[in-house]
């Protein structure tokens, strides 16, 4: 059951380390590629329909920067989300690959078509100047090339929606039958489908007009020209991206809901949670406003506002990211899977057998844990604990601290209240954090470790004895 290496990252943490790979990955895939084809596509039909040779070399200037960043960054930081997902927890990537293998494998080969579809296009823009019998047939390419980008987030966002909302999935007999197609068509694929594709489109155009204003410097007409054209864009796709962003916060369970705030502004600052709307409505406005002022003051206005209205967007994307990941808590696949790997139906044989009994890469000695076992072996048994039911989204010393939340809560050292503690992790204080898994012993030896953490030695001594 959690037969799996233990891979620890100290400092920086699984979490963070995740999320800054996942972000940035986001930011390209869905900027550079999904709506980066979009706008480019519609760039281009614009330069052929009105035979516009200057618009249509900056629509490949802008073209350059999201080729280079889709095949260089956006490569890597995939490869990186497929590396750290199997390192992080393995047991939900399998959960995941047996419901979604083959609609995993063809979104493989429509990405591999995609990569092809933007290769030939990108270097035979050159090739196929305006005016030329091939344009037409190269606007096609650029087609099939935004097609089959879309194509891969679509099945995708499937996947993602899933984690969140299983739907029928749940109610079948898995693995013995499961409900494919439910796991597909989970309530939430369509609305967050829809809605991921108009902030690709959004985050694209501002990335477009972001860019216009640097390519365009000694021409003023074609940055008015490349503003108004990639800003209708931008506004056309604000209000379906807020109803199918509505329509997808709907389909949340009402304990995600009740996360979203926390999700915003961390806990830190869930004593003022209107700050949660305050930050978003002022990124909203933040970006709008300056998209209206490029718009219609395109030559008068200056860098710094192209680049504000791109870092709102950025931050909005970001915001986003951090919130669908924060809100699914305490499940990586909810109602099935906590974020620490043990499924949810396994819960009642663990706490009566014993987590490490299936744990196959800890020492035999280190398996069950009693009342008479030494404090050495009790401490090493709860440094095991710690690694496979913690460390998913905490480090000893680096981000999401251990020791430094035990510090908060005043209880270093004190091994019987960090097991009252870990007695009620899943509860209306902390929502988001797995219950434990595990036999009482257990417990109380994952409690002797982490008083050893940040206590004098003598202290520590004490607090490894039953």
């Amino acid at each position: 059951m959690f037969d799996f290496p233990i891979f620890d990252m100290p400092l920086v943490g699984h979490r963070l380390m995740f999320a800054f790979d996942a972000i940035v990955h986001v930011f390209i895939s869905h900027g550079a590629a999904v709506g980066g084809s979009i706008i480019l596509v519609l760039a281009q039909w614009f330069a052929i329909k009105n035979n516009d040779r200057k618009f249509d070399e900056l629509a490949y200037k802008i073209f350059f920067t999201f080729f280079v960043l889709a095949t260089a960054v956006g490569a890597l930081t995939g490869i990186g989300i497929w590396i750290h997902v199997n390192i992080i927890n393995p047991a939900a990537i399998g959960a995941l690959l047996r419901v979604f293998f083959w609609k995993w494998f063809i979104e493989w080969i429509v990405f591999n078509l995609e990569m092809i579809f933007l290769l030939i296009w990108f270097l035979t823009w050159k090739a196929r100047p305006l005016g030329t019998p091939g344009k037409k047939s190269h606007f096609k390419i650029g087609l099939y090339y935004a097609i089959a980008s879309w194509l891969t987030m679509a099945i995708i966002t499937a996947i993602l929606g899933f984690m969140m909302t299983p739907g029928n999935w749940l109610a079948s007999d898995f693995p013995t039958k499961p409900d494919y197609l439910a796991s597909l068509m989970n309530p939430s694929w369509i609305p967050s489908l829809g809605f991921r594709t108009f902030f690709s489109v959004i985050w694209a155009a501002s990335a477009a007009m972001m860019l216009s204003w640097f390519f365009t410097k000694q021409d003023e007409e074609l940055r008015a020209q490349a503003m108004r054209f990639f800003g209708r864009i931008l506004a056309a796709c604000i209000i379906p991206m807020i109803v199918f962003g509505y329509w997808y916060y709907l389909q949340f369970p009402q304990a995600a809901k009740d996360l979203f705030t926390m999700g915003v502004i961390t806990r830190r600052l869930i004593a003022t949670p209107e700050l949660a709307t305050i930050v978003t409505v002022a990124l909203a406005l933040l970006s709008l406003a300056s998209m209206l002022y490029l718009y219609f003051k395109p030559k008068k206005a200056a860098v710094w506002i192209a680049l504000v209205m791109f870092i709102a967007n950025a931050a909005l994307i970001s915001e986003f990211e951090r919130v669908r990941e924060f809100v699914r808590k305490p499940y990586i696949i909810y109602g099935y899977m906590y974020a620490n790997g043990v499924r949810v139906q396994d819960m009642a044989l663990l706490n009566k057998e014993g987590y490490l009994k299936n744990a196959a890469f800890v020492p035999e000695e280190y398996r069950n844990p009693t009342a008479t076992t030494p404090p050495e072996i009790r401490i090493k048994t709860g440094e095991y604990l710690y690694q496979m039911q913690c460390r998913y989204c905490h480090t000893i010393n680096g981000v999401n601290s251990v020791k430094a939340r035990i510090t908060n809560l005043g209880i270093q050292g004190n091994a019987d209240a960090l097991y009252q503690r870990i007695k009620g992790l899943n509860s209306a204080a902390t929502p988001f954090m797995p219950p434990f898994a595990g036999t009482d012993e257990e417990m109380k030896a994952l409690a002797a470790y982490l008083a050893t953490l940040n206590a004098p030695p003598s202290q520590a001594a004490a607090a490894a004895k039953p």
